[in-house]
């Protein structure tokens, strides 16, 4: 069996999609020893990440920080923060790694859960980790289960964990949030004039400069405005949300798969359908036929293969 390997960028992001556009969260269970060199290299991405040590012991390296870790002992881990994980003793250790964007927790950008408590924490440099109290332990090994059996309403009933976990961790470092970078309300506003105009024309060609336009910021300060506050560039968010359009389409089955790519704004169905299996892991006529893993049971994690 080959070593697993993290595929990373020049700068260390991972390349990895986690989860699809309609339910971005995956679960692993990661054998140290099954990784290059036995470990989890460094790398980082948008989304959050809590490993939970299962068996063995580990030192999880975060910027400047180290958490040593052992079995039935947690960490959360913010987004883009760099970070790698080591075995720290004789065994072998084994993690329960659950891997979500943070848009899991608030949907909008706009909405009030990402401006009051989202946004501060994830702009919240000394919030880099977060050791998971003991509750927090059990309660991802409860969402471990549900993940695994998927039964009907899976996502809503994992959600609802996810957010009570996260009420827990941030309601007692108020301070911390409060001292965040807060957002301005001209930003907001700004944000929120875009993501109108990517929800009202997204079937239709929209040029950088049609959305700076929408904001009064240049092309390159609107690209900044929209990743800082979403984690994601703007084209990435379009693809994105016509993806989703396109599995509404695709499940309605009133048009072909052809008809669908040019409906949702895809210049031609190749197009779509490398965007469609990038975000759902499989192709628009597997899903079609049923044969999508995200139709009956969570995506296939890529580090469960070799």
């Amino acid at each position: 069996m080959r070593s697993i390997q993290i595929q990373v960028d020049q700068k260390q992001r991972e390349l990895s999609e986690h989860g699809t556009p309609q339910f971005p969260l995956e679960i692993n269970h990661d054998v140290l020893d099954d990784f290059d060199e036995h470990a989890i290299r460094c790398h980082w991405h948008e989304e959050l990440e809590i490993p939970v040590v299962v068996q063995g012991a580990v030192c999880c390296q975060l910027k400047d920080q180290t958490f040593e870790l052992n079995a039935g002992e947690g960490l959360v881990i913010n987004s883009r923060v760099p970070h790698s994980i080591r075995n720290r003793g004789s065994g072998e250790p084994v993690l329960l790694t659950t891997i979500f964007h943070p848009s899991l927790l608030y949907d909008s950008p706009s909405s009030a859960v990402y401006q009051k408590l989202l946004c501060p924490y994830l702009n919240a440099a000394e919030l880099a980790g977060l050791p998971l109290p003991a509750e927090g332990v059990v309660r991802m090994e409860e969402i471990d289960a549900v993940y695994e059996k998927a039964p009907f309403g899976y996502e809503l009933q994992i959600k609802g964990l996810l957010c009570t976990l996260f009420f827990e961790l941030l309601s007692g470092r108020r301070e911390q949030l409060a001292s965040a970078r807060p957002v301005e309300t001209q930003a907001l506003s700004r944000l929120g004039s875009l993501l109108d105009l990517l929800h009202e024309r997204y079937a239709e060609p929209l040029s950088l400069a049609q959305l700076a336009a929408q904001t009064g910021l240049s092309r390159e300060g609107c690209c900044r405005l929209f990743k800082s506050m979403t984690g994601k560039t703007i084209f990435q968010y379009l693809e994105d949300y016509r993806v989703t359009q396109g599995v509404r389409l695709l499940q309605e089955e009133a048009y072909s798969i052809t008809e669908v790519a040019y409906l949702v704004g895809f210049g031609n169905p190749g197009r779509f359908s490398a965007a469609f299996a990038r975000r759902m892991h499989c192709t628009p006529s597997q899903f079609r036929k049923g044969l999508c893993p995200s139709d009956d049971a969570p995506p296939c994690s890529a580090r469960n293969g070799e």
